[in-house]
């Protein structure tokens, strides 16, 4: 059963952070984003809950406003093609 969760939230998460990679976006939109790839509010809530957590997503304003959320380049590197890796 841990693998099903691990997979699904690695795939959800690879959807926010291809999201996050062109520019970066506002809590609803993001939550709008994954729930039309099959997401849920309350995986998104976790979810962002633990990329903020870990540092791989990062809050552009202060807490308790509607600042956009960007990737974090210390912990996450998109390559010239794309690719997402992120720090571990």
């Amino acid at each position: 059963m841990a693998d099903k969760v691990s997979s699904e939230r690695l795939k959800f998460a690879k959807i926010l952070l291809g999201e996050l990679r062109n520019k970066p976006l506002g809590w609803t939109e993001l939550e709008r984003r994954l729930i039309r790839r099959g997401g849920t509010h309350s995986k998104f809530s976790s979810l962002m809950g633990w990329l903020k957590k870990n540092g791989y997503v990062v809050k552009m304003g202060g807490s308790g406003t509607r600042a956009f959320y960007q990737l974090n380049p210390e912990k996450v590197i998109v390559s010239e093609d794309g690719e997402i890796s992120i720090k571990i």
